[in-house]
């Protein structure tokens, strides 16, 4: 249901996510992490819920299976411009991508 301008106004804007993400990979720049770790880091408890309308029945997983997949999104986009670099590691348990911020 659309809602008017006035009323759009009178929101409060959400934070970036985008810019969380940053925000924690510079502050801890000794270190490289997965994209589990980072969505664990900077997504709030509930966030993907946010916005749905109905329940969803496993909706826990389901919110954790949508947290990771944008927080994996906006990965890609920010190594994609160069804001942070991405390493393909092999665990032991296979191969995962982790993440940290532009060397200097």
């Amino acid at each position: 249901m659309p809602i008017t301008t006035d009323t759009f106004e009178e929101g409060s804007e959400r934070y970036s996510i985008e810019e969380r993400i940053v925000q924690f990979l510079h502050e801890n720049d000794r270190q490289a992490y997965n994209v589990r770790e980072i969505t664990e880091a900077v997504m709030e408890t509930g966030w993907s819920e946010a916005n749905v309308s109905y329940a969803v029945e496993d909706d826990e997983l389901m919110g954790c299976i949508i947290d990771v997949a944008t927080v994996s999104s906006i990965l890609d986009r920010l190594v994609d411009h160069g804001a942070l670099e991405r390493r393909v590691i092999d665990t032991g348990d296979g191969e995962r991508s982790y993440y940290r911020t532009r060397a200097m």
